[in-house]
């Protein structure tokens, strides 16, 4: 269909599915819109080539001068707290709903105390945190005693900042967040229609001073203009964010004659080309401020195999691998009933030193990639299974989990559940497979849709998103 790849078609049916018949009000580029597009696109990367720097698989420009919060976002190093739920701005391109004070929480688990959480960061070895929502100076209290607490435990050896829309920012707080310690703060001026004035606050009192904000079509013009008045304020940093379609904000951004683009999630297709003109634009105009875009892909796909990559090792066992992607490989065999004592005779060096493991209910010998050929000489269809992990405030009972002791009175669960059904691999998919483990191949979409399901949970896609 429209000559997309599986992939690609996956991705459009799953956008239809998610905004049923609000979808038929939505611009998409037609094949030769789409190429169109894409050719601008191509033409501001190569006028810009020579000046940035790409990173993360390609899919951020430009990292020449990434704050280090940035950095440590692309490493998979840093947890985000969501202090509340609960939002003072009226930004039309918000993608969730912002009404409930809610309790502080990252990534399923809520920390009601900062000690708690402070024992999680150390737990889980990570090296940034920032303060989210919401806005987290509605609760200027529970977010300054989170500051507070990482950066007494830690110090410089955990990077904090703060995101906030600056309304209800006044000397004096900037003044506690600066004497406990805070880093970086993060302004979304998008909020107060692009007014600076709290940014002034902020500018010589906080280390690192940050301006993320949408990229915005329609205020382009405006914004080239505010890139001069941020660079002149000595702000440290601008980020561009893409823009996407989300439930929350669809009647909003259909107000705009946008044009939208397919993909793992409903994007704003100007957005990216917006940003991309406003890097030009300051290069071209030798501003000193360092702007760098933050696409969608990057955020979907770092931000993901990140996570997964904090939580992985804890339940990887000693005969699977986990992927670059951050998934959990698994090959396995399983052994016919009459041949279960003359392979495991065979096999039995190989057990005890957790290169294989024999499941006895399944009949199934995993192994580690180590030993494939010797599994080969055995002359069975070798299997592989990703598992992907999460983490919970405790076990669903639905899958394997190991319990994490994060204190005295707490503990967490990363549970793993298969990602996807078991391919059964023909001699092309066997000899993919090797390749993965040299670390021989790149990723590139197929039309064959076991390889595809290997390129996914292997790697992690290079470059910026097609159009279509």
């Amino acid at each position: 269909m429209n000559g997309l790849t599986p992939l690609k078609e996956r991705h459009l049916l799953r956008n239809q599915e998610e905004y049923q018949v609000k979808y038929n009000y939505l611009k998409f580029p037609s094949p030769e819109e789409a190429a169109t597009a894409m050719q601008e696109r191509q033409s501001i990367l190569s006028a810009i080539e020579s000046r940035v720097k790409w990173g993360f698989h390609d899919t951020k420009v430009d990292v020449t001068k990434l704050s280090k919060g940035c950095q440590l976002c692309g490493e998979g190093q840093w947890s985000c707290l969501f202090i509340n739920n609960l939002c003072n701005g009226k930004c039309f391109y918000c993608p969730t709903q912002q009404t409930d004070l809610a309790r502080p929480e990252t990534n399923t688990l809520i920390f009601d105390e900062p000690q708690t959480y402070v024992d999680y960061i150390r737990k889980f070895g990570f090296k940034g945190v920032s303060i989210s929502g919401g806005e987290p100076l509605i609760s200027f209290d529970k977010s300054l005693a989170f500051v507070q607490a990482v950066k007494a435990a830690f110090g410089d050896q955990v990077y904090v900042w703060l995101y906030t829309n600056g309304i209800l920012l006044t000397p004096e707080k900037v003044e506690a967040l600066k004497t406990a310690g805070l880093d970086e703060m993060r302004f979304d001026i998008g909020a107060t229609d692009y007014k600076t004035d709290k940014i002034r606050l902020a500018v010589g009192q906080i280390p690192v001073v940050t301006v993320e904000i949408p990229a915005v079509p329609q205020e382009e013009e405006l914004l080239k203009g505010k890139l001069r008045e941020l660079d002149a304020l000595g702000v440290n940093h601008v980020n561009f964010h893409q823009m996407r379609l989300t439930p929350h904000n669809f009647s909003q951004l259909i107000e705009f004659d946008y044009i939208y683009a397919h993909g793992e999630k409903v994007t704003v297709l100007d957005s990216e080309l917006t940003a991309l003109r406003l890097i030009q634009f300051a290069l071209d105009e030798g501003l000193k401020l360092p702007i760098n875009y933050c696409s969608f892909v990057y955020k979907n796909r770092h931000q993901k195999s990140a996570n997964r990559k904090k939580h992985a090792p804890m339940v990887v066992k000693p005969w699977e691998k986990m992927t670059n992607n951050g998934f959990i490989r698994r090959l396995f065999v399983k052994i016919p009933s009459e041949r279960k004592t003359a392979v495991l005779a065979e096999m039995v060096s190989l057990v005890e030193q957790q290169l294989a493991f024999f499941d006895e209910q399944r009949q199934e010998l995993s192994f580690h990639h180590y030993i494939l050929d010797e599994v080969k000489e055995l002359d069975l269809p070798i299997l592989l299974e990703y598992h992907v992990s999460h983490i919970f405030p405790k076990e669903t009972g639905l899958n394997e989990f190991e319990s994490i002791q994060l204190n005295d009175e707490r503990e967490v669960v990363v549970e793993r559940r298969p990602a996807a059904l078991p391919i059964e691999l023909d001699a092309e998919q066997l000899a993919l497979l090797e390749q993965f483990i040299e670390g021989d191949v790149a990723y590139e979409e197929s039309y064959d849709e076991a390889i595809q399901q290997m390129m996914t949970h292997e790697l992690i896609p290079e470059g910026l998103a097609d159009y279509y």
